[in-house]
């Protein structure tokens, strides 16, 4: 008899622990990386003007996320190169960490610059607005931006195939 009470206690204290499932999607977040690529062909009487225009309008696209981008810059002319330093002192000036950029020779192909950039995205739930005085079911919802600063190394998450 004291069996049936201790085990009939037990399974009543247990139920009362699991009254409502929970069914919220607060902590599932996928990481992944976004490749970009960009050729510019320089002219010969290229402008200075041009392509700096061309090299901040690329840099502004990148805003969101700015410090968590990896850039490969290739040229494959040494009269190229000083366009490649150029965009590597833009970069560097705007606070980009230099391991982040990665500048090559490149063997063959046509007379181009060569700009590859991976960037880190996040998806993950989506929040709806709350409004004050109304519990809603989104307990636990994070918004994107600080989950993505909350991950300690971005890179382990993500293959090894990118950038």
């Amino acid at each position: 008899m004291k069996t049936l009470i201790t085990i009939s206690l037990l399974v009543l204290s247990l139920s009362g622990c699991a009254d409502k499932a929970s069914t919220q999607m607060g902590s599932e977040a996928l990481v992944y990386q976004e490749l970009h690529h960009f050729v510019i062909e320089p002219k010969r009487s290229g402008l200075k003007t041009v392509m700096d225009s061309e090299f901040t309008r690329i840099i502004a696209s990148f805003h969101q996320g700015f410090e968590q981008t990896n850039w490969h810059l290739g040229y494959r002319y040494e009269s190229d190169k000083p366009w490649v330093t150029l965009l590597e002192m833009s970069l560097l000036n705007l606070g980009l960490n230099p391991a982040r950029i990665h500048v090559e020779k490149l063997q063959s192909g046509n007379r181009v610059i060569d700009i590859r950039v991976g960037q880190y995205k996040l998806k993950s739930q989506e929040c709806r607005r709350s409004i004050f005085g109304e519990m809603g079911n989104d307990v636990g919802c994070y918004v994107d931006s600080m989950r993505l600063k909350q991950v300690r190394d971005v890179q382990t998450l993500a293959p090894k195939e990118g950038l």
